[in-house]
């Protein structure tokens, strides 16, 4: 049986700026934060998209930003590891695989 899906997370990234608020017509914090989706095959989940958004710390009320823009000011990215790069241990098994079977039939 194969066991295939898909799934999502998201993440506060911490306060941005203070600003004034449209809808609470104050200003107040802004926070970072990201949405994203994976698609998973078992355990080995890759990422299928991901959003950002600037959002009142009150409300929750904000606007969605620009991937590109983000991720270029980021240090680090804020998806787990394995929720990014888990497919690869898929492409190292069958990699293994591959090699062994060629390495035994010589």
């Amino acid at each position: 049986m194969i066991i295939w899906g898909s799934g999502g997370g998201g993440k506060d990234l911490g306060q941005i700026e203070l600003r004034n608020c449209p809808t609470c017509e104050k200003t107040r914090p802004f926070h970072l934060y990201i949405q994203y989706k994976y698609a998973h095959l078992y355990y080995l989940r890759w990422v299928t998209s991901r959003k950002y958004h600037l959002a009142c710390d009150v409300c929750h009320r904000g606007v969605e930003l620009e991937t590109k823009a983000v991720e270029a000011k980021l240090e680090k990215d804020p998806i787990p590891f394995m929720t990014r790069f888990g497919w690869t241990f898929l492409v190292g098994l069958v990699a293994i695989g591959v090699l062994a079977i060629n390495v035994g039939k010589h």
